[in-house]
């Protein structure tokens, strides 16, 4: 009887293992997580740790919640890419994916970013000093968006996808092997 209950919790253990393991996560992504991107963004590139499936996608917000249209998103294997229709005007964006993995468990996640693309302009030449304020202007607005930007990538530093699962699997084993010990003190 012991034998079968220690080759039936082997068996249960490495089949929940390798199901945890197999949950997929993003693993890079262009642009990355709390970039501030200098040119103009063609195209969103998300690549995964897994293989994932049709019916992932993902789409782009504005920091005021607009959403932003992205055309031609296409999958091929652990990638997922999506062309953008318009240049992005500067600001703070969001990307929200949501991806089905290959283990087939619905998956989602999101990244920030910034534009701050320099506008050329052609400006009349101007016989006054310049005035201050609007760098200071400038100035407070890149910090408040580089803070921004620290703040999201703290919270974006999360733990691997396989740890948690780990943790769990570890813990099983354990409560498992402490009640073959009880039974086996028992007899």
């Amino acid at each position: 009887m012991l034998k079968k209950l220690s080759l039936l919790t082997i068996i249960f253990f490495i089949g929940f293992v390798n199901n945890t393991f197999a949950h997929t996560g993003l693993e890079s992504s262009i642009p990355q997580n709390g970039q501030v991107i200098k040119e103009e963004l063609k195209q969103i590139t998300l690549n995964f740790e897994t293989k994932v499936e049709q019916n992932s996608t993902f789409e782009l917000k504005y920091s005021n919640g607009d959403t932003i249209p992205v055309e031609n998103i296409t999958l091929s294997e652990f990638q997922m890419v999506g062309s953008l229709i318009n240049p992005l005007e500067n600001g703070t964006y969001q990307i929200n994916w949501k991806i089905i993995g290959a283990d087939g468990h619905p998956i989602e996640g999101e990244l920030s970013f910034s534009v701050d693309v320099p506008v050329s302009e052609t400006a009349p030449e101007n016989t006054e000093e310049p005035q201050s304020q609007p760098d200071d202007a400038a100035n407070t607005e890149n910090t408040e968006t580089r803070i921004e930007t620290e703040q999201e990538d703290v919270q974006q530093n999360k733990l691997p996808s396989y740890v948690i699962p780990s943790i769990i699997g570890i813990l099983i084993v354990i409560v498992i092997g402490s009640f073959l010990l009880i039974l086996k003190r028992k007899k």
